[in-house]
């Protein structure tokens, strides 16, 4: 059984706007969102340096090594990674 007597201690979250701030609803929920939100644990930057450590240890990169390198999965990458960072992908493995 649960202990239903007291609420879950979750952290106060809460964002105040001035009164007459001129923002949308939407805008306002997006300063929120970027506030509270959990900032992102892979960035590009690490994605590339990763290409470039498989690259140097002379193995074909491929999204599910990176995933592995980084301990992510592999839609994580396919999701943080631009299109240079492909262009450069495919330019490394055609040096191999």
């Amino acid at each position: 059984m649960l202990d239903l007597d007291e609420p879950p201690k979750n952290k106060l979250r809460k964002v105040i706007f001035k009164y007459g701030s001129g923002l949308t609803k939407e805008e306002k929920l997006s300063i929120v969102g970027e506030l509270i939100g959990r900032s992102k644990r892979i960035h590009t930057d690490d994605i590339y340096e990763c290409m470039v450590d498989l690259n140097d240890l002379g193995k074909k990169i491929t999204i599910s090594r990176i995933a592995g390198l980084l301990d992510c999965s592999s839609r994580t990458i396919h999701r943080n990674m631009c299109v240079d960072l492909k262009r450069e992908k495919e330019l490394l493995n055609k040096q191999l």
